[in-house]
């Protein structure tokens, strides 16, 4: 397998000094005439005009890399005019620097804490913020008046039950009543009969008998009437007061329903489920609401001391102050500022690269280019020189 390593190893080398090589090559500006027919007006037209615009396209990018590399020089410049403050200006500008670090980090730390509340729930609340503390408290008593109401119910209906239950004991009550009478009726029937039978068979007197039985179900009939009667009055009262129940138990399911359309809504319009819950999101609000206006302070007292910053630079002639207000850091902190320096001393580097190159490179070769054309085909001279006019005129930079 280390064989094998080892050629991969190698093709991977060649690969990339290959691409270096390439990249090398990309950065070279060669310009041949060597399938230009520079006798074709088409052809010497536009190989001129290519050499043109790439001297207009190089100035262009000089003017860009010029403003930016005076914007890091005079960077820069006001390090070293910072560097170079009396002590007593120094500590100033250091403590404007220091004050601005200690509201960043105040707002830091409110970022970094874990929110009571997202932004749409605080919104919600800032709306209705007047009306929280009395909604809470309409749904807290709502719902102490819908348990009062659940209880009133569940008393109806045990009552109902009960009623029920007597009802049913009532109707059962003269169903038997009903059939002693049939049972005492069928008695006197098999009484008489057998009077009368002792009476044909052994000539007896039996009026007597029948008096005494005719007396005893007259008796019985009077009493068990009497029962029914009393039982089917007692149905009566019970069935009016089942009416009664009935009609309290659709008063109070109205004022249930109506209670809890109540609640319902005061919950849909808040987002919570009962009170409880309102009472919990409002001195949550309560609290996000305070840290907020903190922050709203830290933001106002740190936009201050970037203000006062910038004065105070401007005072002592600094030249782009407004940039020291987002690494203030680096006005207290040594290394910072060594870092930043060093930073801005590459930058500066890579913008004369840069420059070197269009210069030298880009527009340095077209502008030979075309000079060495004028040499070798003076019989072109007055046509390439019209083609430089007409160029400087619609690119008055380049």
């Amino acid at each position: 397998m280390g064989f094998f390593d080892l050629f991969r190893k190698k093709d991977t080398y060649h690969e990339e000094r290959h691409q270096q090589n390439e990249l090398e090559n990309w950065n070279d500006i060669v310009y041949t005439r060597k399938n230009i027919d520079m006798d074709d007006p088409a052809q010497r037209r536009e190989y001129i005009e290519n050499c043109l615009e790439q001297i207009a396209e190089a100035s262009r990018d000089m003017d860009s890399l010029q403003f930016e590399y005076r914007v890091v020089t005079s960077h820069l410049r006001d390090m070293e005019e910072i560097d170079s403050l009396p002590p007593d200006q120094r500590a100033e500008v250091n403590q404007c620097a220091q004050r601005i670090i200690d509201s960043e980090e105040q707002q830091k730390n409110f970022n970094k804490r874990k929110s009571r509340m997202t932004d749409q729930e605080f919104e919600k609340m800032e709306r209705l913020s007047g009306q929280i503390k009395k909604g809470a408290q309409s749904l807290k008593d709502a719902e102490e008046h819908q348990r009062k109401v659940k209880n009133d119910l569940r008393r109806l209906d045990g009552e109902r039950q009960a009623y029920d239950f007597r009802k049913a004991e009532t109707e059962v009550s003269i169903d038997n009543m009903q059939r002693l009478m049939i049972v005492v009726a069928i008695v006197l029937g098999v009484i008489t009969v057998g009077l009368a039978i002792v009476s044909l068979a052994f000539k007896l007197n039996v009026v007597y008998g029948y008096m005494v039985a005719i007396t005893v179900a007259a008796l019985a009939f009077l009493f068990l009437n009497q029962k029914i009667h009393e039982a089917r009055r007692e149905k009566k009262v019970i069935l009016n007061s089942i009416a009664r129940i009935i009609q309290l138990q659709n008063t109070v399911k109205i004022r249930y329903v109506n209670n809890k359309n109540v609640i319902d809504y005061e919950c849909l319009k808040y987002g919570v489920n009962n009170s409880r819950e309102l009472m919990s999101l409002y001195e949550r609000y309560l609290q996000e609401k305070t840290e907020r206006e903190r922050y709203a302070v830290y933001t106002k007292q740190l936009d201050t001391n970037q203000k006062e910053l910038v004065h105070t630079l401007r005072k002592y002639r600094i030249r782009d102050p407004e940039i020291w207000i987002h690494q203030a850091i680096a006005l207290v902190n040594k290394g910072e500022e060594v870092e930043i320096r060093h930073e801005l001393v590459g930058q500066r580097q890579q913008l004369r690269k840069q420059m070197d190159y269009n210069r030298d490179v880009v527009a340095g070769n077209a502008k030979n280019e075309i000079e060495e054309l004028v040499k070798q085909y003076p019989v072109y001279r007055q046509e390439i020189l019209d083609l430089v006019d007409r160029v400087e005129q619609r690119d008055p930079g380049a």
